[in-house]
């Protein structure tokens, strides 16, 4: 029997996975049809077509590889919450950034999906 924890972890490595092959498409089936990421210094995006257009943007900002380090994961029913820390890698290999995130997740169609996904910084804002 798989827990909630195996779940996510299997739909992080996917995650994971996609973007590193530049399998942009794929990834907002990662996500509920509704589901919702919430960056920093901009607006909330909503449904898998936003979502999809966000995290291509993302690889069109030059950020190769994401690190999800997995934390914290409770499950209550159909919702699951994560606590976690990222890392995003550049071209060159090095981290251009590194923070922390919640996601809760809703089960879908039998399937752990992305409901909402909000994440920041633990680097200091630029001035410049």
């Amino acid at each position: 029997m798989t827990t909630i924890q195996d779940a996510i972890t299997e739909a992080n490595e996917g995650l994971m996975a996609k973007f590193r092959s530049g399998d942009i498409a794929a990834i907002g089936d990662f996500y509920t049809k509704d589901g919702q990421v919430m960056p920093p210094n901009s607006d909330s995006v909503t449904g898998r077509a936003e979502v999809r257009t966000f995290w291509q943007s993302l690889r069109d900002s030059g950020i190769q590889e994401i690190r999800l380090n997995e934390g914290d994961v409770e499950g209550y029913d159909d919702l699951a919450a994560e606590v976690s820390t990222f890392e995003l890698v550049g071209k060159d290999g090095k981290t251009v950034d590194r923070g922390k995130y919640i996601v809760l997740w809703k089960k879908e169609n039998g399937d752990w999906k992305l409901y909402r996904d909000i994440f920041n910084s633990n680097l200091p804002l630029s001035t410049s």
